[in-house]
């Protein structure tokens, strides 16, 4: 019983979706033609169809090699439905069209088990049904969490604000704090704690240790990324205008609950692989740390931070790089082959290329404005590039990174593209067409 409970908390909402998607274009044939041409009420042509696929499974069902005990329950909860049905129809009519979405569940839980076709999801369904049902109870609760605040609040609006007058805490300063503090509960204590319960969750069901010199922290982060996607997604959901009613956001969110099922099978494949290796996930970390800071700096100085490399990277690349050999232990010394000659090559003639570019695309779209008699210096390329994320051109701070990171990948390709050319026509007149240069 208690299996069979979490496989319902488990596919509650992706069965759902699915019963929805395979109603809606029965719903909506049949709500093309006028009522007074049909010769009973729509809900019953839709229990109808409904009975006639169930029924038709189940013939289908019949022959297959399965446990007799599975074909018995089957029929069992189908006359169960018919007995249900009657009765809504009967006492509580307007129930029965809640219902009716409900039904289709029976047939689509067997066709996940037992058809061939789908020996693939079942397996991914069975190795996840606990981190569902980890999912499913933390994203429910966190809807009802919400529901049950907004009650309160609207309740003891008046006692709040009366205790809050009490306080003597300025607005301006309970207003900062408590968004804050909001932003930092929904953002990163929620995902996180579902993340981390969920990954928790798999691996404790499939038996899953961490090996020696493995960690799971990409798919820790994972989880909490596709965390911070669902958690906006709800949100985005219960804060709209109280116009949308109770039970539309409830079957909204429900559907939105489903969506785990897709987000979950990017972070289990990484599971499965038994962990990544300590020291490469610690560099790539490390690597996309310092992209990150480097993206913050060239979005905040810029002109600089050009200068800067400009400088550096002469001594970074030929001393940093090709001379890494020299730090190793006397007795382990190692002297660089050609393939490292050529790539320190590609990375001097890309990088030149890359600031010679981005300064390029930065000089020519940089303006000089008055404004309140200041003389200020506008990049109109930025600007252009904000206007088409943001319809408002807002310049905040996580958009002026992303546009500057749009600003090196065009820089980018286009130095790919330049340094190609250099080195074609470089070899071409001082290697293929003479042999005065080299031997």
């Amino acid at each position: 019983m208690k299996k069979i409970l979490s496989y319902f908390i488990a596919l509650a909402p992706i069965l759902l979706l699915i019963s929805l998607l395979l109603l809606a274009p029965i719903v909506f044939l049949i709500s093309l033609v006028p009522n007074n041409y049909l010769p009973i009420s729509p809900i019953w042509i839709i229990e109808g169809l409904i009975g006639i696929l169930i029924l038709g499974y189940g013939i289908r069902l019949n022959r297959f090699p399965i446990n007799l005990k599975a074909k018995i329950v089957y029929w069992a909860v189908f006359i169960l439905l018919i007995i249900v049905t009657g009765t809504l129809f009967l006492c509580f009519k307007n129930l029965l069209i809640i219902f009716v979405v409900h039904q289709l569940f029976l047939p689509i839980i067997y066709i996940l088990l037992f058809e061939s076709k789908f020996k693939g999801l079942k397996k991914y369904i069975q190795k996840s049904r606990g981190t569902f049902c980890v999912f499913n109870l933390f994203d429910s609760s966190f809807i009802g969490l919400y529901f049950l605040l907004k009650f309160i609040v609207q309740t003891w609006e008046k006692n709040i604000e009366s205790f809050l007058n009490k306080l003597n805490v300025p607005q301006d300063v309970v207003e900062p704090i408590v968004t804050v503090l909001l932003l930092i509960t929904l953002f990163i204590f929620i995902p996180f704690s579902r993340g981390y319960l969920a990954v928790k969750k798999y691996k404790k069901q499939n038996n899953i240790f961490t090996p020696s010199g493995k960690i799971f922290w990409n798919s820790n982060l994972k989880a909490f990324l596709t965390s911070i996607l669902s958690i906006c997604l709800y949100s985005s959901t219960l804060l709209q205008s109280d116009t949308s009613k109770f039970i539309t956001k409830l079957v909204v969110c429900l559907i939105l609950m489903s969506f785990t099922v897709f987000l979950w099978a990017y972070v289990f494949e990484d599971i499965d692989r038994g962990g990544e290796d300590k020291e490469v996930v610690k560099s790539n970390w490390l690597l996309w740390g310092l992209l990150l800071t480097f993206l913050v700096l060239l979005d905040q100085i810029e002109s600089d931070l050009i200068g800067i490399l400009t400088w550096f990277l002469p001594m970074l690349l030929p001393y940093f790089i090709g001379e890494v050999n020299s730090i190793i232990p006397e007795g382990d010394s190692k002297s660089p082959t050609p393939a490292m000659k050529k790539h320190l090559y590609w990375l001097q003639i890309m990088s030149f290329n890359t600031l010679f570019v981005f300064n390029i695309i930065s000089a020519i779209s940089t303006k000089q404005l008055i404004n309140n008699s200041q003389m200020e210096q506008v990049n109109t390329f930025k600007v252009f590039l904000i206007s088409l994320i943001d319809k408002k051109s807002s310049s905040n701070f996580m958009l002026g990174i992303l546009v500057s990171l749009i600003m090196l990948l065009i820089s980018l390709a286009i130095a790919y593209g330049l340094s190609k050319l250099m080195i074609y026509l470089i070899r071409r007149f001082y290697i293929e067409t003479s042999n005065r240069y080299f031997n």
